[in-house]
């Protein structure tokens, strides 16, 4: 029923095309982001500091769900600087802060706080920047490189890691964490070579013991490699950009960003090598992009031996609406050599082949001022193991100002994990300041 709720709530954006031809620019990633948008800065300025102040809600309203009341009640800040230095380079910074006062207020229904949700201070991102000549750039520091084409799945996209403490609730563009890397860039022609060096041992952050999605579950202590000349990792990426079309080959060794548990702790020591291909297509109005990925080593919990997996991605975005766009991304997952012993609660009952699909729509209204998105994912072949979908409508005050509200449906099924979160559904309103 909730997937058919997801699909409806889709249909009913695309049924309203006919009826409306005043729309809002759509953004070929989903919504726009809270963090994200800014005010337009004065680029004559040496130095510019920019941002925005958001202050979040979030209520679940599943009566099965033991903290039935509202779950978060954040202020949020996403301050950027730059400072452009004699000779074309350039300082970057970004950082990010937030306090939930749900855990001090006593406005929800939480024992105990979970770690690191009370309040957080991140410099998600500092890094300088600039060209050593015509056709070499570098870029030194903590920051965010992304690979690959799909919007909504990662394939290739393995080099920063996410915040993922709350499932589907933003975009992967707004969950990457930064990484401390240092980065040349080639250019020749239609082509970028990209060679890096990833310095920093960083991982996704997942839920803690006491939060909605892992209410009971004690947090484990973290293994991970040191972050050191003889652990680091190293990529490379080779990029042609040509008319209609795009292609890229990756190559990576380095740590991946999946834990395993063993002797009560979880371990970020898998070293895999890596090997990766995506291409884009534009054509009329579509969008066609896809992608592979290999990896020679993935552990996982109560396996001895690594095993190898392979990635692939196929995708299609039609922007043939006017202000609007409808994408579609399915990926699919398989295990080399698989053990049934993966199946387990610790490896989130991960089966040989798992097929995960996604779909979104945007599109906006009234002189764009007010924004319609939706999005569901699904997992199983059968589609029938889990998902989530979400629908969101962000309205525009002023150039400063806006206001979002929405709905996020954990849909439960045949995956125990998928089905232990289905009771976290939650309305979410959101108003943010830019300046």
């Amino acid at each position: 029923m909730r997937v058919l709720i997801a699909i409806a709530a889709l249909l009913f954006g695309v049924s309203t095309i006919a009826e409306d031809n005043e729309f809002d620019e759509f953004d070929s990633e989903l919504e726009s982001s809270f963090d994200d948008e800014v005010v337009e800065h004065n680029e004559e300025k040496d130095t510019a500091i920019y941002g925005s102040v958001v202050f979040e809600a979030h209520y679940n309203y599943q009566p099965d769900n033991a903290t039935k009341n509202l779950s978060s009640a954040k202020s949020l800040i996403d301050l950027i600087g730059e400072h452009k230095l004699d000779g074309g380079s350039k300082i970057k910074a970004n950082l990010k802060a937030y306090h939930d006062f749900i855990y001090s207020s006593g406005l929800g229904n939480y024992t105990k706080t979970p770690s690191g949700y009370k309040d957080e201070l991140n410099l998600n991102e500092l890094y300088l920047e600039g060209s050593i000549s015509d056709k070499i750039d570098y870029r030194v520091g903590r920051q965010i490189v992304v690979w690959g084409k799909a919007d909504m799945l990662r394939i290739n996209d393995i080099l920063n890691p996410l915040d993922i403490r709350i499932p589907g609730m933003v975009d992967i563009r707004n969950l990457r964490l930064g990484k401390n890397m240092s980065k040349l860039d080639y250019y020749h022609g239609n082509f970028n070579l990209s060679l890096i060096a990833i310095h920093e041992k960083r991982f996704s952050k997942l839920p803690s013991q006491y939060s909605d999605f892992r209410p009971l579950l004690a947090d484990k202590e973290i293994e991970k490699p040191s972050s050191n000349i003889k652990n680091t990792g190293l990529a490379l990426g080779l990029i042609g950009t040509f008319k209609s079309y795009d292609v890229a080959l990756y190559v990576a060794d380095t740590y991946i960003d999946k834990p395993y548990l063993t002797n009560g702790k979880l371990h970020y020591d898998t070293k895999s090598k890596m090997f990766g291909a995506a291409y884009s297509k534009a054509l009329d109005n579509y969008l066609f992009k896809a992608e592979g990925a290999y990896f020679d080593k993935v552990k996982y919990t109560g396996v001895i031996d690594p095993k190898p997996q392979t990635d692939l991605m196929l995708g299609v975005e039609y922007n043939g609406i006017n202000e609007g766009s409808i994408m579609y991304e399915a990926a699919y997952r398989s295990i080399k050599n698989y053990d049934q012993d993966i199946y387990s609660a610790s490896n989130q009952y991960k089966k040989k082949n798992e097929l995960q699909q996604s779909v979104s729509f945007n599109k906006s209204y009234q002189n764009q001022t007010v924004n319609f998105s939706a999005l569901a994912t699904i997992i199983g072949q059968s589609t029938h193991e889990g998902g989530s979908a979400r629908v969101q409508v962000d309205y525009v005050v002023n150039d400063n100002v806006k206001v979002s509200g929405g709905v996020i449906d954990y849909i439960g099924g045949s995956n125990p994990a998928l089905e232990d979160i289905k009771n976290n559904d939650r309305i979410f309103v959101k108003v943010a300041y830019n300046f």
